[in-house]
């Protein structure tokens, strides 16, 4: 027999050397999942052990959704990473510029030689627990609502001192 040419880059595409029939039941194979087996593909195609034994053996079925198996996973691995990286920065924005507005009211507080309120204690806390869950933080409307109501209650404190 001739030597195969394998595309090595994606196994799990149909191979130059695989017959169309070989390829459906491959895939019939790989779309099982954890679950799949040999059995499984005869059932589903109708084809005999032997012929899908032959196929599995000759066209390495395994190594073959092996690399498949572990290329998905990268991939909802990378997935989960690069959303969590960025809802981490928006969420890190979030409290850069909340910690900005906390600032500015307290330099004016400090310049009418003033004291800081308890509310403004309260903001301050607030946004120091916001800045600690800066990770777990979600991007939703939920969230927007909790920071618009720190917000207001900064400037609550603020009107209150003018």
């Amino acid at each position: 027999m001739a030597a195969r040419k394998k595309d090595s880059s994606f196994p799990w595409v149909r191979q130059a050397y695989e017959s169309e029939p070989s390829y459906q039941a491959f895939r019939t194979y790989l779309n099982f999942g954890h679950a799949r087996t040999l059995r499984k593909v005869c059932e589903e195609t109708a084809k005999s052990w032997t012929l899908i034994s032959k196929w599995s053996a000759e066209n390495e079925w395994s190594a073959r959704c092996r690399a498949y198996d572990i290329h998905v996973s990268n991939a909802e691995t990378d997935g989960v990473i690069s959303a969590l990286a960025v809802s981490k920065d928006k969420n890190l924005e979030l409290v850069d510029k909340l910690r900005g507005h906390l600032s500015n009211r307290l330099d004016s507080f400090i310049m009418k030689d003033q004291d800081p309120t308890i509310r403004w204690t309260q903001a301050l806390t607030a946004m120091a627990r916001l800045e600690a869950n800066c990770f777990t933080i979600k991007d939703d409307a939920k969230t927007a609502e909790k920071l618009e109501k720190v917000e207001q209650l900064i400037d609550r404190v603020m009107a209150e001192r003018d």
